[in-house]
């Protein structure tokens, strides 16, 4: 990265140049910085510190932190082989979750968390589709909104998905969550949900199909060890990314929402039998 800067240095204009200078100052804390953090450090607008992404290379901000962010957990980074002793292999699984979970933490996007809890909270139907592992995320980040958000379901069935984006409308957000981004299925799906003026959250790898069809993008590049075909740090990411999410969404809910899950606990309590 520093090389990367320093070679666009001569063509970036005065304002960029110092959002090149604060970043190179300190990337990590560039790597945690949101548009408007990086903007005030550097003493520019926002609209600059995006510019100065898409001049060294990078489509966002989000991006450029990935960038920034990635060589600091990569030495923790053990692969997964047959050779290895199950003491290893449990040992390399634990210090890979810690790593992709410290990626996670120093590429999060606090400004897009917020756009898509606004946009949950906004709702009058939330759908929640993923495949696989994803389909388990979908369904735990279902089980928390259903609490404070309206008309809450998580769908795996390729089928019942393309049936119900052809339904949706301009009230309905759909969050997409795939580890790679490029399952067809789940594309074309979000992709006539889009059609049908519905709000797509896509919570996956950046610069992938489906990130391009997404008007929310919650960045999460992993780097997943396929060995033995066991999904593992991908699924621990978006989890954790889920429950940010879920947080959020509970943080910002009106007082009705709250109202809401007070009489969903009432429902809950045992009645007497006359």
């Amino acid at each position: 990265m520093q090389e990367r800067l320093l070679a666009a240095m001569p063509s970036l204009s005065p304002a960029e140049r110092r959002v090149a200078e604060a970043v190179a100052a300190d990337p990590s804390a560039a790597a945690r910085a949101t548009t408007a953090q990086l903007a005030r450090q550097a003493g520019v607008s926002e609209p600059t510190v995006i510019r100065f992404c898409r001049s060294v290379g990078f489509d966002s901000l989000p991006e450029l932190r990935l960038a920034l962010a990635s060589g600091a957990p990569a030495s923790m980074h053990r692969r997964i082989s047959r050779g290895m002793s199950v003491a290893q292999a449990a040992g390399a699984v634990l210090e890979n979750a810690a790593a992709a979970l410290e990626s996670a933490r120093a590429t999060l996007d606090p400004e897009g968390v917020e756009r898509a809890a606004v946009a949950l909270l906004r709702a009058a139907r939330v759908e929640l589709w993923g495949f696989g592992a994803s389909a388990a995320v979908a369904e735990d980040l279902a089980h928390k909104l259903f609490r404070v958000c309206r008309g809450v379901i998580a769908r795996h069935d390729p089928h019942m998905q393309a049936m119900a984006a052809a339904t949706l409308d301009g009230d309905s957000v759909v969050l997409c969550i795939s580890h790679t981004g490029r399952t067809r299925e789940l594309i074309e799906a979000a992709r006539l949900a889009k059609c049908s003026g519905a709000t797509i959250i896509a919570l996956t790898a950046p610069a992938s199909p489906l990130a391009g069809e997404a008007d929310i993008l919650l960045p999460a590049a992993v780097d997943e060890d396929t060995a033995l075909h066991v999904p593992m740090v991908s699924r621990l990411v978006h989890l954790a990314l889920g429950d940010a999410l879920a947080v959020s969404v509970a943080l910002l809910s009106p007082p009705a929402a709250e109202e809401r899950l007070g009489r969903m606990k009432a429902a809950l309590r045992p009645r007497r039998v006359a």
